[in-house]
């Protein structure tokens, strides 16, 4: 079916039965008619409407800075992004008619409004005009203590879809339908392994297409066997292109001329809601932000005046607070929220998110309504989305706002946040886009109270002293017994099932994020281990190659045993000690732990240090 030029409901429902039909139309396998009921269901009238109003409308239309008041769909407002697989210097532009179809699953991969989540739904619609897999799109944030194949199940039953048991999964292993998984590090993080466990038997038990999508540094970006793509920083024409979009090709020449002549702004605008936030708040600026931070902080203010310089009009206000007091209420209604793990709102929770933050305020509560009113309506950073549903405009502006809430904070609470933290930091993450803002608006604190209370509390602070070999043995022991290896062993021959990362969840993702703002760096120690469980080489770490029988006797005596038949299940620790390579490797390790601690602990530490000499002086007062 050829792409259609404006979509509409109807358009997008003619789509939907036309794939419908298709795809019925083509050879199935002995056995795979329950799927083809499936499909043959949703080509009716009936549950094609609704399908096409609840679903493919929704994920199709959105609400965005620019159009606060009204839906636009995706085709009005996308303009192409690159992605290039990782490993790879090959980039691929997700215009039309591009797809992604491979035998792996497929990870998109993109910083905090980087697009990683529309390049999904036009991959999504791409999908209904190419008319060869029927694509399902589900934001995983929302399955919560369901299962993805559940949670699919529930949507198609509430479009009045008759299903007998059985039948979704051999619609899944049809190879005619492709999962679109959008999300992956929205999900809380003690709920993450269950989830990756699903999406790995999507493919395993069912071979169907899946294709996700997540922040850099989660679990699923090192999990083997996936094909991870990154979304491409913007360059200038594709930020004159998001321009051009947001003009409906009636191009602002001034902007435009900034844009193309300001290298520093060029490089600011890294992501498309950077870009969408620039145009916005353009006609309201006085000077152009700077650099990311300087971006976002001057946004709340920005929109909440609203004085147009061009047309010198002040946008009225339904409370009377000042712009600082709104953006004080603002910061602590993200922070409770974000921590709370609350992104989408009702109008009865809205209310007491905010009622509570004009509380901690010292706010008069009876204004409650009104700053609701002016946030939604005034700067747009609060959408309503449907029927009771009140959205962030992006998560990164929920972030940056409680980044600032935990700046001003006083110092005793500020300290106690800090402390709470540590306890979690290695496992939990939702707070890790936070800690990049903290990092740059809150430098001080945040080395005293958190990176340097981090490194003293793993003992790191004390690699001067005799200790320092007893410390690092005793870190890299902990993180190789926890990390899991499983072998398929098959007429004395054997692969690799699933191996866990060494840099997740543990002291090697936390100090990878102080560095560089991910979790998932890959470590040289971790790619050389790689090169030796998926291609048998023998690495510089001199790790013999161990037989099929070697593996299952280690197995029997390892307190990882696996349960299945064939499946040889161990800790990293066992297997390197076995295969004579755990004292080489372990030095290595060490080695990557110090350049952390050189890199990132010291610095600072001699800063301080540095402070308190000059600080220490006698006043004589």
């Amino acid at each position: 079916m050829e792409p259609l030029t404006v979509l509409t409901s109807a358009a997008l429902k003619q789509a939907i039965t036309h794939l419908t039909k298709k795809l019925i139309d083509k050879a199935w396998d002995i056995g795979e008619n329950q799927g083809k009921n499936i499909l043959g269901q949703l080509s009716e009238d009936y549950p094609a409407t609704i399908y096409t109003e609840r679903y493919v409308n929704r994920f199709l239309k959105m609400r965005t800075l620019h159009s606060a008041e009204s839906d636009v769909y995706l085709n009005e407002i996308y303009s192409p992004l690159r992605i290039v697989k990782q490993g790879g210097s090959e980039e691929f532009i997700v215009g039309d008619t591009f797809t992604l179809n491979f035998n792996r699953t497929v990870n998109i991969i993109g910083i905090a409004g980087q697009g990683k989540s529309t390049i999904l739904r036009k991959l999504f619609l791409e999908e209904i005009y190419k008319a060869e897999r029927f694509p399902f799109f589900i934001e995983l944030r929302k399955i919560e203590e369901s299962s993805i194949l559940d949670y699919l199940k529930q949507q198609l039953e509430d479009i009045s879809l008759s299903l007998i048991e059985g039948d979704v999964e051999i619609l899944l292993q049809s190879r005619k339908v492709v999962l679109m998984l959008d999300g992956f590090d929205e999900v809380i993080s003690s709920r993450r392994h269950r989830l990756l466990n699903e999406i790995n038997q999507l493919k395993t038990r069912y071979n169907c297409s899946v294709i996700v999508t997540s922040r850099p540094g989660t679990e699923i970006c090192t999990e083997i066997d996936i094909i991870n793509f990154k979304v491409k920083t913007l360059n200038c024409n594709e930020i004159i292109s998001i321009i051009l979009k947001l003009e409906k090709n009636a191009v602002n020449e001034e902007l435009k001329d900034l844009i193309i002549h300001n290298l520093q702004l060029q490089g600011t605008l890294v992501s498309p809601i950077l870009v969408n936030l620039l145009y916005v708040c353009y006609p309201y600026l006085d000077i152009v932000p700077k650099n990311v931070i300087d971006f976002y902080d001057k946004l709340f203010i920005t929109l909440f005046s609203r004085h147009d310089k061009i047309k010198n009009f002040n946008r009225e206000r339904s409370s009377q607070v000042s712009s600082i007091e709104a953006g004080n209420i603002f910061n602590a209604f993200c922070f409770d929220s974000l921590n709370k793990n609350v992104m989408e709102f009702t109008e009865e929770s809205l209310y007491k998110f905010l009622n509570s933050a004009l509380k901690l305020n010292g706010t008069s509560l009876e204004l409650t309504e009104k700053v609701q009113n002016d946030l939604i309506d005034i700067t747009c950073l609060i959408q309503k989305d449907g029927f009771d549903k009140y959205l962030f405009l992006h998560k990164s502006i929920q972030e940056f706002h409680a980044a600032k809430f935990i700046a001003s904070l006083p110092h005793v609470h500020k300290e106690k946040f800090y402390l709470k933290l540590l306890e979690v930091i290695d496992e939990e993450d939702k707070f890790d886009n936070v800690l990049q803002f903290l990092k740059e608006i809150d430098t001080n604190d945040y080395n005293a109270l958190l990176v340097l209370k981090y490194f003293q509390n793993k003992k790191l602070n004390r690699l001067n002293t005799e200790s320092k070999d007893t410390i690092l043995g005793n870190i890299v022991s902990e993180i190789l017994k926890t990390r899991v290896i499983e072998f398929e062993i098959k007429d004395g021959e054997y692969e690799v099932a699933s191996l866990e990362s060494i840099t997740s969840n543990n002291l090697l993702s936390t100090i990878n994020l102080f560095n560089n703002g991910v979790r998932g760096a890959v470590l040289a120690s971790e790619h050389l281990l790689d090169n030796h469980f998926f291609k048998r080489q023998k690495t510089t770490f001199n790790i013999n190659l161990l037989t099929a029988a070697e593996l299952e006797k280690i197995s029997r005596k390892s307190k990882k045993q696996g349960k299945s038949s064939g499946i040889a299940k161990l800790s990293i620790f066992d297997y390197l000690k076995f295969s004579k390579g755990y004292d080489s490797f372990e030095t290595a390790l060490k080695s990557e732990i110090i350049t952390f601690v050189t890199d990132i602990y010291s610095p600072i530490e001699e800063k301080n240090r540095m402070v308190a000499r000059v600080l220490d002086i006698d006043f004589n007062i």
